[in-house]
């Protein structure tokens, strides 16, 4: 009797041993690491956890968009189970060029002209890429895009891709300091620039094309120091459109391109010129005056 007993209870230690972990190690149990997700949805009131997303897609409601306009993005999750989400707000961003738009939201806001590309990535994965094409409009006018300055300033002309006789550069100054007021500003100074390429292309003749440089002031000054012109308030007060600083500062602004300016000042030493009659400088005018005659 006391052997079985012995027996037993020695059976009864391996048992307990083995339970314990002085025998063999056990395997321990491992969980494999949940697949990502991007969110619970709740349908029809009650939750519904979402599979792994295979895949983003990425919809731009405008891929041609103006300067400081904004549109609407929106990003589509597909899971392996077929169903898919709207995940717009919760989507990590890729710009190139990085500071070519913004996106809030579901937002984006155009900040800088040229090809933009953008694409969405969660959990990994990348969406389409989307172009986008992002140009400055002012009035129904495209502006180019600013030259590189060491392409527009190696020549005294600089870089005019528009072809509308007025420096990229020049041009995109212009309409910047100038597209929250009349729109007289502008087509003062884009006439006064184009008279300027005058000075560039032709210093020696100083004499024969003075009246067309001169043109831009006789026309502004109608508008600010003539009664009839004066009166219709077009121009803020002091702005000075063809002034000095327009002269030297922006359209002349290479030692180059001064040079010729001071080339064709000089040659106009010891003449006298006048002023035309408030009756005429209104003539001076290249551009259409008539759409402004009511205001």
């Amino acid at each position: 009797m006391k052997r079985t007993l012995t027996l037993v209870a020695s059976a009864l230690l391996l048992v307990i041993a083995a339970g314990c972990g002085d025998g063999p190690k056990a395997q321990k149990e491992t969980k494999s690491k949940p697949e990502a997700k991007v969110s619970t949805n709740e349908r029809n009131g009650s939750a519904h956890e979402t599979g792994r997303i295979d895949s983003l897609a990425l919809h731009v409601e405008r891929t041609s968009l103006n300067r400081d306009r904004n549109t609407t993005v929106k990003v589509t999750a597909l899971y392996d189970n077929n169903e898919t989400e709207d995940v717009t707000q919760r989507i990590e961003w890729i710009v190139e060029p990085e500071d070519a738009v913004k996106i809030e939201g579901d937002t984006l806001t155009a900040l800088k002209e040229g090809n933009v590309t953008v694409w969405a990535k969660a959990v990994g994965l990348l969406s389409n890429a989307v172009k986008l094409n992002i140009y400055w409009e002012v009035d129904g006018h495209r502006l180019p895009l600013e030259p590189d300055p060491k392409i527009n300033n190696a020549t005294l002309l600089g870089v005019d891709v528009n072809n509308n006789g007025v420096r990229d550069d020049v041009e995109r100054w212009i309409y910047e300091k100038y597209k929250d007021k009349h729109p007289i500003h502008i087509d003062i100074a884009m006439q006064a620039a184009r008279a300027y390429k005058l000075v560039l292309e032709h210093p020696e003749r100083a004499k024969e094309i003075h009246d067309e440089v001169v043109a831009p002031l006789d026309c502004e000054s109608y508008y600010t120091s003539c009664k009839e012109g004066k009166d219709l308030n077009l121009i803020e007060e002091d702005a000075e459109i063809d002034s000095r600083y327009f002269r030297h500062k922006i359209y002349f602004n290479t030692k180059e391109r001064m040079d010729a300016y001071i080339k064709y000042d000089t040659l106009l030493s010891g003449d006298s010129y006048t002023i035309p009659w408030c009756s005429e400088r209104k003539k001076a005018c290249d551009f259409n005056t008539s759409k402004y005659n009511k205001e």
